[in-house]
């Protein structure tokens, strides 16, 4: 399920942060026109009526899933748990996106996109993970447009909003195999049910999926070995203000002071 690649490939960007270079969006403008996931307490529970998923086929309620994140118009994304990444971020599918996020054992750094630019301000201890020489030149500033060697800043509000639309489904557009019914839980006084995804694709620990069974059938979490995704604030308005431009550097600027 492509949940869990959601954890593989957050865990990755950060990991291989090597090095900035330019980019004129960070990613991409981010528009969807697909829309995010999904869900939690309060919020679900003023949807629509719904219920009645434990007695569908995990295939039916991965459907259900991705027809219910095809309609949302913006998310917010909580990562969790003892994984290499902890924070939130909050995307809509008109591109705009704002948060922060801690990296194990790198620092932390807040992120902003809007207008299809994407900017990043680190602390000191993860801009010393950057391109060497540039450093001390970013703490504090926004830069605009920065990649890494492992990808754009904007994948983290790209990956909030792409991953339930594909939940249950392989790269090639058909149901995925191994995943099976887990019973029932409630997630902030919201009535869920609990898929569980074991399969040959998927190795190691098994990934854990809770769809909310009241309100609209929205993804709540995904849990895998630790590490945790939280869907929730889901078509509540992603309010983003771009940085002030004297506070705004250019990565590629940084490059040519660092060689100088």
């Amino acid at each position: 399920m492509r949940a869990n690649r959601l954890l593989a490939v957050t865990v990755l960007s950060v990991l291989g942060v090597t090095g900035l270079t330019a980019c004129d969006s960070g990613g991409g403008d981010g528009k969807e026109g697909d829309a995010a996931p999904a869900a939690a307490g309060t919020a679900a529970a003023a949807s629509v009526a719904g219920g009645g998923l434990e007695a569908l086929s995990p295939e039916q309620v991965m459907a259900e899933v991705r027809a219910a994140s095809g309609k949302l118009t913006s998310v917010k994304v909580t990562y969790g748990g003892t994984g290499s990444v902890t924070g939130a971020v909050s995307s809509d599918t008109s591109g705009n996106c704002t948060g922060s996020l801690h990296l194990k054992d790198k620092g932390g750094f807040e992120i902003v996109r809007t207008g299809g630019t994407t900017w990043f301000k680190p602390d000191a201890e993860f801009a010393g993970t950057l391109t060497p020489g540039t450093g001390s030149a970013v703490v504090g500033k926004w830069v605009v447009g920065a990649r890494t060697s492992a990808g754009s800043f904007g994948d983290f509000c790209d990956l909030a909003l792409s991953t339930p639309k594909q939940s249950g489904l392989n790269d090639d557009g058909t149901p995925e195999s191994g995943i099976t019914m887990g019973g029932t839980r409630q997630v902030d006084g919201v009535e869920a049910v609990v898929l569980e995804v074991r399969s040959a694709k998927h190795t190691g620990l098994p990934l854990e999926a809770v769809v909310a069974d009241q309100g609209e059938p929205y993804l709540l979490s995904v849990s895998s070995g630790g590490s945790s995704l939280r869907y929730g604030d889901f078509n509540v308005p992603v309010q983003v203000t771009a940085p002030p431009a004297d506070q705004v550097v250019d990565p590629a600027s940084l490059g040519a002071a660092a060689e100088s």
